[in-house]
């Protein structure tokens, strides 16, 4: 398992309780794309708690789901201890054996920038049936866009602590067309994409846990990472004890050509 497989590993509650929940209109477009039915083969890359799963299996398909931590894989399998059409593995998907032209979709939700490029694209073209589908999507987070002056001084401590500038601009849509056409160079066609926005409000102690499962932050020399939580939460609870997290969520199709 590799370092940050172990920090997310190491964070699973947190992983579970902080992550948000994906747009339900993210399903509702992967599956017009891709209609998935009970003997539909499906594919899940990096699994985690199972956040994402749901919306397909509830489509009855088989499905298959790889995650690398034991922790997560855990939470994951008794999260959907009721699903008779619900496998997980415990591995990653380089040691993932699986013949060429069985999978009808494969899927990653904010799992697959982890994979070397070249290799990920590559390995899920050869598992995906002719016009099989793919569908990655993830989120990413902005700053509080309501409440300048803590913004602002989580910002300062970013840059004592983390020595880091401000944050890069928001995810948009040039961002998620070049994603789009990545797939194009490694055989795909018919890519697309789409941008969801959404929020999520955390108190102190939950924007720390969040902060605690950022492979980044856990990362960083433990008296440096300590200051930088400890200045965040108090910040936080100076201006009213909540921060609202923006989220751009962006999803990506391509399809295997028939």
């Amino acid at each position: 398992m590799t370092a940050f497989e172990q920090t997310f590993d190491r964070a699973a509650s947190d992983y579970e309780k902080s992550r948000p929940a994906y747009c339900k209109k993210i399903y509702e477009e992967i599956l017009s794309y891709a209609p998935i039915h009970r003997g539909s083969h499906v594919l899940e890359i990096g699994v985690g708690t199972g956040k994402a799963s749901q919306p397909i299996l509830d489509t009855q398909c088989r499905f298959i789901g790889i995650e690398p931590g034991a922790q997560l894989a855990d939470l994951a399998r008794e999260r959907f201890q009721a699903y008779e059409n619900f496998t997980l593995l415990n591995q990653t998907v380089q040691d993932f054996v699986c013949a060429d032209d069985f999978f009808d979709l494969i899927f990653a939700a904010t799992a697959f920038h982890w994979i070397p490029e070249e290799y990920g694209y590559t390995r899920v073209f050869h598992m995906l049936k002719p016009s099989g589908a793919f569908a990655r999507f993830a989120y990413h987070a902005e700053p509080d866009r309501g409440r300048k002056a803590l913004t602002e001084e989580i910002q300062a401590l970013y840059r004592r602590y983390m020595h880091t500038e401000d944050p890069p601009d928001a995810f948009g849509n040039a961002d998620a067309q070049r994603l789009a056409e990545k797939a194009l160079a490694y055989g795909f066609i018919d890519s697309k994409y789409s941008l969801y926005h959404t929020t999520k409000d955390f108190t102190a102690e939950e924007y720390t846990a969040l902060l605690r499962t950022y492979p980044d932050h856990m990362k960083m020399e433990s008296y440096r990472r300590n200051k930088l939580f400890e200045g965040i939460s108090a910040a936080i609870k100076r201006h009213g004890g909540v921060m609202t997290v923006y989220y751009t969520m962006d999803l990506e199709l391509a399809r295997k050509p028939s």
